[in-house]
């Protein structure tokens, strides 16, 4: 199996380099892997820094995606990927070791299946671990951090709710279709383990896939608001349920009532209806 190593990128030059750079020295990739960088800001300092880089490293290819900003650009890896697995981390992501072997001996072990592999979150000291996120609201995001102590002692792939998208695999043939509509940042994770199920896979967390992620960012470039955010989640939710007054949507409704004006939710709602309407022929009603 070819394997296809992509993360997307907006102004984050060193996470990019030090990502790629770990990838290169620190794992076994297989002959022919190649490492897809999807650029959100090509233009920018961080964006020729990133150009010069991939013609400086073999294996490396720029894809420029421009229509929109958006953290969802890394789904677009699946319409450009030349491998058979796709691999996709956050350009700020290092990986343990054995991680790529591990992958690939799951895919080759199941070569039909539907599921999204995922693994441990690993923190700061590279012990603590989230090897998954309960579905529930906290703040301005669905989904909590957590753990399974004896799941990760068994050593074995176990299903999860949801996890956080900062580390997933797919086979390329069953890479699920994302709504090309999302903008800026927030509502993945559920929304696309949700896309996972409905097509009749699973989300997998495999102990031996262990991902460290950076979260502190003392200079963040990525434009943040929290109406993309809240459009996201209707979008996305309305796609999967096609319905307001689905008991995961009137749930959603009454949180954001208790985070934003009722005003400012009610013309967010109305927007998403008549973007599904013109989009995906969605006929639902708002009272």
């Amino acid at each position: 199996m070819k394997l296809t190593l992509s993360m997307a990128t907006y102004d984050d030059y060193d996470g990019v380099y030090f990502t790629v750079q770990s990838l290169r020295l620190h794992h076994r990739l297989p002959e022919g892997t190649e490492i897809v960088i999807l650029d959100n800001n090509p233009t920018s300092a961080h964006g020729l820094a990133l150009a010069h880089f991939s013609k400086t490293a073999p294996g490396i290819r720029i894809v420029e995606v421009t229509r929109r900003k958006s953290s969802f650009v890394k789904y677009d890896i699946a319409t450009v990927a030349a491998g058979d697995v796709i691999l996709g981390l956050d350009c700020h992501v290092l990986l343990q070791p054995g991680f790529i072997e591990a992958l690939l001996a799951y895919w080759a072990a199941h070569p039909d299946s539907c599921d999204m592999l995922t693994g441990p979150l690993l923190y700061n000291d590279l012990k603590a671990t989230s090897v998954k996120m309960e579905p529930r609201w906290r703040g301005h995001d669905f989904g909590c951090w957590a753990d399974d102590h004896a799941a990760m002692v068994a050593g074995l792939p176990f299903p999860v709710e949801m996890q956080g998208m900062g580390c997933f695999s797919f086979l390329k043939t069953h890479f699920p279709k994302i709504n090309p509509a999302f903008s800026g940042f927030g509502a993945e994770e559920w929304y696309v383990a949700e896309k996972v199920r409905q097509h009749g896979g699973r989300v997998v967390c495999h102990p031996q896939l262990g991902w460290n992620h950076r979260f502190d960012w003392p200079h963040r470039t990525f434009p943040l608001r929290l109406t993309d955010k809240v459009r996201n989640y209707y979008l996305g939710w309305l796609e999967l349920y096609g319905r307001l007054d689905h008991p995961m949507i009137v749930e959603m409704t009454n949180h954001w009532r208790t985070q934003m004006p009722a005003a400012e939710l009610d013309k967010v709602i109305r927007g998403v209806l008549l973007e599904l309407r013109r989009t995906h022929g969605l006929e639902i009603a708002h009272t």
